[in-house]
């Protein structure tokens, strides 16, 4: 047989998570990483404690590196101690700050326009490359989708009779239909209706976002230009050294928050709509978008106020 203890229990708890749908890509990475790491130092024994602490220690001494590390064993040795009597079952608390999260950046409507505005200066030798990306900010703040899904949209995903987009290639394997406003649809329509004849036309099954000479855009090429653009604005976030795409979702996830508030809605009873609209598979992961701005902190004090009374008494 291949291998030693571990490598092949991993290879069976793989082959086990996979058939229940979860795709594992970060996990599973960490995971071969750790296997690989006891066949180079020639252990052959079941998993432990010490072996899982000489692992995380022969790498980024960094605290939340090192916690996030433990987080992705411990439900691999749950699964491994369940079937190996000599295992064991990873529990309690080594490190901190596993989901210590820094304050994401909130962008207000106007650093949005300029950000758009801001593309036209992006290098673009036939004009595509600029007017993507703008259009694709546009799409991330209208709809809170990650910076990895209107990258991935082919052409048929956009139903523009129907004003929705539809995000098949997830984070989760959660196919999802986002419903769009008809400014959404309208640009959307103005960017495939300028494009088409620069490319060739585009079939059904074409990318839908291209850059410069028809090529499609990746991931890395969006995150370039926006780091080419992002200072423009002269934002200041708290919690990192730059804005970030990824913030997009955030804006999204409290701006319709305050919107419900401001609309007298119940958005305790709401947020279930929003987590579907994300593409979360648990409303806790909703909850964690949610961030306390000085809008939100009004609306929900006044409320507070409003039902329980407010004042001071010396």
């Amino acid at each position: 047989m291949k291998g030693n203890r571990i490598s092949r229990q991993l290879d069976e708890y793989l082959d086990y998570k996979h058939s229940l749908g979860f795709k594992l890509t970060h996990e599973e990475s960490v995971l071969r990483n750790f296997a690989n790491y006891t066949l180079d130092i020639g252990y052959s024994g079941s998993l432990n404690v010490e072996i899982v602490l000489s692992w995380i220690a022969s790498g980024s001494k960094k605290n939340k590196t090192m916690a996030r590390k433990m987080q992705v064993i411990k439900p691999f040795s749950k699964y491994v101690s369940a079937l190996d009597s000599e295992a064991q079952c990873i529990q309690g608390k080594f490190y901190r700050n596993t989901h210590d999260r820094p304050e994401p950046y909130i962008y207000s409507e106007n650093e949005v326009l300029m950000l758009m505005n801001e593309c036209d200066r992006l290098y673009s030798p036939d004009g595509i490359r600029a007017r993507t990306v703008k259009c694709i900010i546009g799409l991330l703040w209208a709809t809170g989708m990650r910076p990895s899904e209107p990258v991935n949209l082919i052409r048929k995903d956009v139903d523009l009779a129907h004003a929705c987009i539809t995000v098949r290639e997830t984070k989760f394997a959660k196919e999802r239909i986002i419903p769009v406003s008809a400014s959404v649809i309208q640009a959307l329509e103005e960017y495939i209706n300028w494009l088409d004849p620069l490319v060739g036309g585009m079939a059904p099954d074409d990318p839908l976002f291209r850059t410069t000479g028809g090529v499609p855009l990746c991931e890395r090429a969006l995150s370039y230009a926006f780091s080419c653009i992002r200072d423009s604005i002269g934002a200041a976030p708290n919690g990192y050294s730059h804005i970030r795409l990824y913030d997009f979702r955030h804006t999204l996830a409290c701006s319709t928050i305050l919107r419900w508030l401001n609309e007298g809605n119940d958005a305790s009873a709401m947020i279930y709509n929003l987590s579907a609209f994300l593409g979360h598979v648990k409303v806790e992961d909703t909850y964690w978008y949610l961030t306390a701005t000085p809008e939100l902190m009004n609306i929900t004090c006044s409320m507070y106020e409003k039902r329980f009374g407010g004042g001071y008494d010396a």
